[in-house]
């Protein structure tokens, strides 16, 4: 008992020291947001998500493709016109693209500089021959497919699976950093509550305590029945039994309350807003019709990954058909100059045009896949919907237990005051020596417990006004990205 009250008075003793240090909802939700490991966790999975959205984009960014070789050969061979050491520096460079509609193009340039040394039986015909000698041949190609992946479907599907999928992964990521915001909100409303009950309790164990000491002086003295002294007596156990779970749920509350900011220590030095000013400050305009929620978003994505995912399968059925043309200049010269400008004239150029066919010979398991896919596709729209209902429903739910809470609100606060003013009454009635102190002090309970039993419901309703906030998070980002 002891220990319980020298805590109590040491707590109320802080008092004034806690006041100077007052700390908002707001200034709290900025500590979660820079302090808060879960928070910080959540916040960059939503970052990362959102990059690698972007993953696929690289299959339409153009490939540069740059090479260099040098040859020195001297292998010995059994022609004897050929050379027996050859010197040849070969340079390329070439630019691919797949074009969104399909086609794949490729704009290229090769040099090559070859200088030999004729075998000495015919060094008298060297004039014959250019050494060195240059060759020069810039290219233009394309493929188009023509059945399978035609007009880019497959490789469009194939983009989208995956951005459909990372866009699935923002929204649920998004959705879970909300909720931590949630979380921490109700760990501020809850360790309010928990203090405000704390005082209660405390000032209800002080009352009870001293109307004890009154009721054992008068029993000592022949004013009282000792039964008097043992209801006193009962009443102080139990007060000071509320007080000692008060301390306990208060404890608790302030390490939940601490774990959200990132803070080891169990103590929480700063005072918080009371509730009925957070609820008078927290003014939230909440539409009729459910919001388009996070995890719905989610749903749809990943319905539009299986479509995806469905159409790249499905393209496997069809034969490849791939019509190919190209272009080649071709220069030769002993000088670079020479080759470079009749390969780029209209003089020996080599014209390619061609056609080439796949079949894949198991159509049937490319079938069956496409069918598995197809599947998977059916199944995310039946979740979508199911979503959709639960989204409608919960919302509906949340704004009856509003309407609910608004009512009980009411009903509490009127309790309050009815209960206030009847310990009040009595407190004049006790002055007039009309009543006794046991039962102001009864009444000044039943004024207490109404006290309690409306700030849990204000604890209630700041809890779903915080609730409709999360699920309508990702309604209107802000400037920096984050939802509001």
């Amino acid at each position: 008992m002891r220990r319980r009250l020298f805590f109590a008075l040491a707590f109320l003793s802080l008092a004034p020291a806690v006041k100077a240090q007052s700390l908002s909802l707001s200034d709290y939700l900025n500590q979660v947001k820079i302090q808060g490991s879960d928070y910080q966790s959540r916040a960059a999975a939503v970052t990362a998500y959102e990059k690698q959205t972007h993953e696929q984009d690289l299959i339409y960014s153009p490939l540069l493709t740059a090479s260099y070789n040098h040859l020195d050969d001297t292998e010995q061979l059994a022609n004897p016109l050929t050379q027996p050491h050859t010197l040849a520096d070969t340079a390329g460079v070439s630019i691919t693209a797949l074009l969104p509609f399909g086609p794949k193009l490729t704009v290229g340039y090769v040099m090559q500089n070859t200088n030999y040394t004729l075998n000495p039986l015919f060094a008298s015909a060297s004039a014959l021959f250019p050494n060195p000698y240059y060759q020069v041949a810039p290219v233009v190609s394309l493929s188009v497919p023509l059945f399978k992946d035609f007009g880019g479907a497959q490789t469009q599907a194939g983009v989208k699976k995956v951005q459909y999928e990372f866009q699935s992964l923002v929204n649920n990521a998004v959705y879970l950093r909300e909720e931590e915001l949630y979380d921490a909100k109700v760990a501020y409303w809850n360790l309010a509550l928990a203090r405000q009950a704390l005082a209660i309790r405390q000032d209800t164990l002080d009352r009870t305590q001293k109307i004890w000491d009154w009721t054992k002086k008068r029993v000592a003295r022949n004013l009282a029945d000792p039964p008097d002294a043992l209801q006193a007596e009962a009443s102080v156990r139990l007060a000071a039994l509320d007080l000692d779970m008060a301390q306990q749920q208060e404890r608790s509350a302030r390490l939940a309350f601490n774990r959200y900011r990132g803070a080891q220590a169990d103590a929480v030095p700063e005072q918080l807003e009371d509730l009925q000013g957070s609820l008078d400050g927290l003014k939230q305009e909440l539409p009729a019709d459910s919001p388009e929620r996070l995890d719905l978003k989610q749903a749809e994505a990943n319905v539009s990954q299986q479509k995806a995912a469905y159409d790249e399968a499905h393209q496997n059925v069809y034969p490849d058909i791939t019509a190919t043309a190209s272009w080649r200049g071709n220069g030769f010269d002993p000088t670079f100059g020479g080759a470079n400008s009749t390969a780029f004239s209209t003089s020996y150029p080599t014209y390619n045009l061609g056609a080439q066919f796949n079949l894949p010979l198991d159509v049937f398991t490319a079938a069956q896949v496409a069918d598995g896919f197809e599947k998977n596709y059916e199944s995310a729209q039946m979740a979508l919907k199911d979503k959709q209902l639960q989204v409608a429903q919960d919302w509906k739910d949340l704004m009856d237990k509003l309407s609910d809470v608004n009512q009980r609100l009411d009903m509490t606060a009127q309790i309050e005051s009815i209960q206030k003013n009847k310990a009040d009454q009595e407190k004049q009635r006790l002055e007039f020596g009309r009543t006794t102190e046991f039962q102001l002090l009864s009444f000044e309970n039943d004024y207490n417990a109404a006290r309690l039993n409306h700030l849990s419901v204000i604890a209630e309703k700041l809890s779903l006004l915080a609730k409709a906030q999360w699920w309508m998070a990702g309604q209107t980002p802000d400037a920096s990205g984050e939802t509001k």
